[in-house]
């Protein structure tokens, strides 16, 4: 991993953020599953795994948790 590569998934992730909600969730599942390709995410939490990519999984969760499960069509 270098930063130039994290950093490249984090403007990414700011230029979804501002895209219309009504696709905004789709691009995130996506940068997901590329970040989990690209870092080899597990699929299960592992602590390790954690442990040892902190601004990897920082940015992962962050990704996650602007997904948005109450309607965003």
């Amino acid at each position: 991993m270098t930063q130039e590569e994290l950093q490249s998934f984090r403007d990414r992730f700011n230029n979804i953020m501002q895209a219309p909600k009504r696709i905004r969730n789709k691009r995130l599942v996506t940068l997901m599953e590329d970040m989990e390709r690209a870092y080899n995410i597990p699929l299960l939490y592992s602590a390790a795994y954690a442990f040892n990519n902190p601004e990897v999984m920082k940015l992962y969760r962050q990704v996650s948790y602007a997904r948005d499960f109450e309607g965003g069509r």
